[in-house]
């Protein structure tokens, strides 16, 4: 029986030296830390300065491969495969990186425009019936209302839509769409909004004319804007007369 217990002792002696042998094997490497035997984990029990030069986890397995000498644990070393103990990165990536910026669009300014002066465009968006957004040859963009002819409202702030507006911003849209257009100025080259103000030409064809003559639009004469004053009044009588649009 003493002989017996003596085997047990020893036995259970024997269990505790070896099991944290496995769990433990071999004296910490440079950077404080070994592998785990059973399953290949690289456990950072006491990080020293070389460990904590890492400033991402990346890094640190990079140091682990270059300092520790178990090569079988080290050929399947991944992120998942360490284990930290508690260890943070300190000089993180984000605390010498300056934030990012925004990038900004400078706008281009537009290009001189001179009283009675012509210039091609592209319509870009159409606004309303007699309201289009258009890109200069420069890339400047600007809002452009058409001079001498006032088509119903269907986007003011503090109106309803009214009475063929919706017609009229149809054909409008209908009509210049991503059309390259000329511009022609009078004397007055913008409004109080700060619109420009042009007779637009699709062609040897005066839309604001056409606007007019085609019932979408009424003549709208504001000084010192007048050069095809009569010609839009002219319309706008043919128009009514031939009960078109606006007129019916």
């Amino acid at each position: 029986m003493k002989r017996f217990l003596t085997i047990a002792l020893s036995f259970v002696m024997l269990f505790g030296l070896v099991t944290p042998t496995f769990a433990h094997p071999g004296a910490l490497d440079e950077l404080g830390g070994h592998f785990r035997r059973a399953d290949c984990t690289y456990l950072l029990h006491h990080p020293t300065s070389l460990a904590r030069k890492a400033k991402n986890m990346q890094e640190l397995i990079a140091l682990i491969k270059k300092y520790n000498s178990n090569s079988k644990c080290i050929r399947g070393l991944t992120p998942s495969k360490v284990n930290l103990e508690g260890f943070t990165f300190s000089h993180t990536q984000s605390t010498h990186t300056k934030p990012a910026t925004k990038p900004t669009t400078k706008k281009v300014a537009l290009p001189s425009i001179k009283i009675n002066s012509k210039h091609t465009v592209k319509v870009i968006r159409v606004v309303d019936g007699d309201t289009v957004e258009v890109r200069f040859s420069n890339g400047a963009t600007a809002k452009v209302r058409l001079i001498g002819v006032n088509t119903p409202e269907t986007v003011h702030p503090n109106k309803p839509v009214e009475k063929y507006g919706k017609e009229a911003s149809n054909y409008t849209k209908k009509r210049l769409t991503n059309k390259t257009v000329t511009l022609e100025f009078d004397v007055q080259i913008k409004d109080r909004y700060g619109r420009l103000l042009a007779y637009v030409w699709i062609g040897k064809e005066l839309y604001n004319e056409t606007l007019v003559k085609e019932g979408y639009a009424r003549v709208m004469t504001i000084q010192p804007n007048v050069k095809y004053q009569e010609k839009f009044v002219k319309a706008e009588r043919n128009a009514r007369q031939m009960k078109k649009g606006l007129w019916r």
